[in-house]
């Protein structure tokens, strides 16, 4: 049976687990969920995005992503506009979605340091770029 504690994937795992709790912790004054603020950063960095598009940007099927921009359309935080193709939407933030958005972003950083606080700034920048390193090994890189 293998040491759970030298285990990379079942540490990191739980380090996930940590982060989501408290991303969500941060953005349950919003209404909003992790995922949902991800949609949120999609579509400010892609504005004009499709709906498809979007779903592909965020690993969800179609439906899914349906949902989601129902959702943030309810919202008030994006809105849906005539796209090229007659077929689709091109997806853009409304005043007040960047706004929120700005806000959000502003509470998960605030979360992200309560979690690394115990780490030197050094560690830190180390720690993110061995991260960004696994993540273009695994075609994963953000951004």
């Amino acid at each position: 049976m293998q040491d759970l504690e030298k285990s990379f994937g079942y540490q990191l795992r739980l380090l996930h687990l940590e982060a989501d709790r408290r991303a969500r912790q941060a953005l349950d004054a919003f209404g909003m969920t992790p995922a949902r603020v991800t949609a949120l950063l999609v579509i400010a960095a892609h504005t004009g995005c499709t709906q498809t598009a979007l779903g592909e940007a965020l690993s969800i099927n179609r439906a899914s992503a349906m949902k989601m921009v129902n959702a943030l359309e309810t919202l008030g935080l994006v809105s849906r506009e005539p796209a090229a193709d007659p077929r689709a939407h091109a997806l853009t933030l409304t005043a007040a979605g960047g706004k929120a958005l700005d806000a959000m972003l502003d509470a998960l950083r605030k979360a992200d340091e309560e979690m690394l606080a115990p780490l030197s700034p050094e560690v830190r920048q180390d720690l993110l770029a061995t991260i960004r390193l696994l993540a273009v090994q695994a075609g994963r890189a953000a951004g």
